[in-house]
């Protein structure tokens, strides 16, 4: 026979809250699917002058390195 103390309840509650939350992650990640993983190469820029690698979210024209400032094209 278990012998249901509140350490016991407490140890449950938190296991089963926390398998809820990991399957709800897993069906998020496989419902997005892998096509948002490889779009993020678009955003990558760098500068032809100091050769800093960085995100343009934006697609701001002209751009601006962020490390030494150039306009870039």
């Amino acid at each position: 026979m278990i012998v249901w103390d509140f350490n016991a309840i407490t140890a449950l509650g938190i296991t089963l809250s926390l398998m809820v939350v990991l399957i709800l992650w897993i069906i998020y990640t496989l419902r997005k699917g892998s096509g948002q993983l490889l779009s993020d190469r678009e955003f990558f820029r760098q500068c032809g002058f100091c050769s800093y690698l960085y995100f343009d979210y934006f697609k701001r024209t002209p751009r601006s390195c962020p490390r030494c400032g150039s306009y870039q094209d």
